[in-house]
């Protein structure tokens, strides 16, 4: 679990070095002319670094399933005559690393593609609006206040040099966050729309990173989901670095932090949202 974590953490990281290099090509001054160039970088990291999420949540997904149930699921990436090694190589390839191996007897086959299919046309539109959000919009009103800082400073005054540097970082910031979420929920949809369609799952459990927010270290303290219409939505945010976990028996095995957490809202004793984050910051 943790290594497939780790993998979907790096992808997000790869895409936000990539927007990094493109706004580091691009002189604070010259944002509004350069937007088409920077809207076609961040959308092209997206759309890269997200297929790679999505090849790891599937391997992931379906080298899970079959540990615990013994069967292998169909859909995209399946290979006749798969084995426990054949899913485990297949995991190894899309992390990069070598964490496990199995035996070669071929497993049987759930004939079965509960993987939601790609829909370049609605992932295009989501990678537009994060860009028009945390860039267009952004880089418009920055110009429009251009005009009356420059009128009280002269261009290489050290407060102008500090108020576009810290635009240009916040761009990287806003740009990171959202696009990296964007990246990650190719992987996280993957998993969590296939739970809901495959009879064979029975829900999830949300893994979060090491210090995750007051809102995903909340959800992580309920444990177990199971599936219902209640459940269908996993509810990430930018830089989060949850993951749905499928559970596939009801001998699943929870991750550390998830009983840690579990622990820290039963000592909470109840209140509001508010008061839940202030305990946890306190606590943490």
């Amino acid at each position: 679990m943790a290594t497939y974590q780790l993998a979907q953490e790096a992808l997000a990281a790869e895409f936000a070095a990539r927007w990094a290099e493109a706004l580091a090509a691009v002189e604070a001054r010259q944002l509004a002319g350069s937007l088409t160039e920077l809207e076609t970088a961040y959308t092209a990291a997206i759309r890269e670094s997200a297929a790679a999420s999505y090849t790891l949540s599937v391997a992931f997904y379906r080298l899970v399933r079959a540990l615990e149930t013994g069967r292998v699921i169909g859909g995209p990436g399946y290979r006749p005559g798969a084995s426990l090694g054949s899913l485990w190589a297949d995991f190894n390839k899309a992390t990069g690393k070598r964490t496990g191996s199995g035996p070669r007897e071929v497993l049987p086959v759930d004939i079965r593609n509960p993987f939601p299919a790609a829909d370049p046309a609605r992932e295009a539109r989501r990678a537009e609006e994060s860009f028009r959000h945390q860039v267009a919009d952004r880089v418009a009103a920055h110009e429009r206040e251009r005009p009356a800082r420059e009128g009280s400073a002269a261009l290489d005054d050290a407060e102008l040099v500090a108020w576009e540097k810290e635009f240009l970082e916040s761009l990287k910031t806003g740009g990171s966050g959202a696009g990296g979420m964007l990246v990650q929920d190719a992987g996280r949809d993957a998993v969590h729309l296939a739970l809901q369609d495959d009879p064979g799952a029975i829900g999830y459990f949300r893994a979060t990173d090491a210090s995750p927010c007051y809102f995903c270290a909340l959800m992580a303290g309920r444990g177990a989901v199971y599936k219902s219409k209640r459940t269908a939505a996993f509810g990430a945010h930018p830089h989060c670095h949850c993951q749905a976990v499928p559970i596939f028996s009801r001998r699943y095995r929870l991750a550390t932090e998830n009983d840690r957490f579990a622990r820290m809202w039963r000592e909470f004793g109840g209140g509001s949202l508010a008061d839940w984050r202030t305990y946890y910051a306190r606590n943490q």
